[in-house]
């Protein structure tokens, strides 16, 4: 469903929530230049009040739509519309939000819960890359194969490699046997973020091969169909690496993205206390 949503939630109904979010930053504008406060504008103005309630709505509304995408029965053409809005508002939040403080910013709990939703903000906009970019490789690199396919695949050309090997020598034969034995996709973070790892049992044994020579038209075309064999394994293991290399992305950016969208929350209760307990 997710890559669904990416393929145009950004231009959803002719740009919707774009033109929303332009029209309602020029009344902004223009309201802000119009209004005189009497004193230097800040939250405590009657402007600042009414756009701080619009701001804290738009927060929570964009913090709801981590709940309302799990909802799936509410269908596809809906998601789109919240995803296209998280987006859209989320850089309109951050305007409307020093327009409510005047552009009064400093060392303080208000300051912090606008830098919190800038960054929020800000790492949603990978978010979307995220949404638009890897969607279309975790599709593309398998060119139809699911991943179960494709192990299954490797497997099978792990037996043909050891198979066609018996007849060129124990040299080779160790090496394919290393690279049946040898070769994993994941691991680590770095393991899971590299597409082609040089030490690759299966890539040296791909060098390997080709470097090697042997004497007779049987070997000959043995070291050839172990060679084809190899590349289609080197072939099938790019597209696995490229697909976990997307979704570990796309997972560290939930590691960050998440936590900054919670801290913001916390920050806009306190704020919300501070105000109208305090000032």
């Amino acid at each position: 469903m997710e890559i669904k949503l990416s393929e145009s939630f950004l231009a959803y109904k002719g740009f919707k929530y774009l033109k929303i979010s332009v029209a309602v930053l020029i009344v902004t504008l223009i309201a802000y230049l119009a209004h005189d406060p009497g004193r230097t504008p800040n939250g405590g103005t009657w402007f600042g009040y009414t756009f701080g309630v619009i701001s804290a709505g738009l927060v929570l509304f964009l913090a709801w739509f981590g709940v309302k995408k799990r909802q799936y029965m509410s269908g596809v053409d809906l998601l789109k519309g919240w995803l296209s809005a998280h987006v859209y508002l989320g850089v309109l939040v951050i305007f409307l939000s020093l327009f409510h403080s005047g552009f009064q910013l400093g060392v303080n709990l208000h300051s912090l819960l606008w830098y919190l939703v800038l960054f929020t903000v800000l790492s949603g906009m990978y978010g979307v890359f995220c949404y638009v970019r890897y969607p279309s490789i975790l599709t593309g690199t398998r060119q139809g194969l699911t991943r179960t396919e494709i192990l299954l695949e490797l497997s099978e050309l792990d037996l043909q490699a050891r198979e066609v090997a018996m007849g060129l020598g124990d040299e080779i034969n160790t090496v394919i046997l290393r690279a049946a034995q040898g070769t994993q996709v994941g691991g680590s973070i770095r393991k899971m973020l590299e597409v082609e790892p040089k030490d690759c049992p299966t890539r040296l044994a791909l060098l390997f091969v080709d470097g090697t020579s042997v004497s007779g038209d049987e070997q000959e075309t043995a070291l050839r169909k172990l060679s084809a064999v190899l590349t289609r394994k080197a072939e099938l293991l790019r597209r696995l690496r490229t697909y976990v290399r997307a979704a570990t992305l796309v997972r560290l950016w939930l590691y960050f993205h998440i936590p900054l969208s919670i801290g913001a929350l916390v920050a806009l209760v306190a704020h919300v206390f501070a105000v109208f307990f305090y000032w």
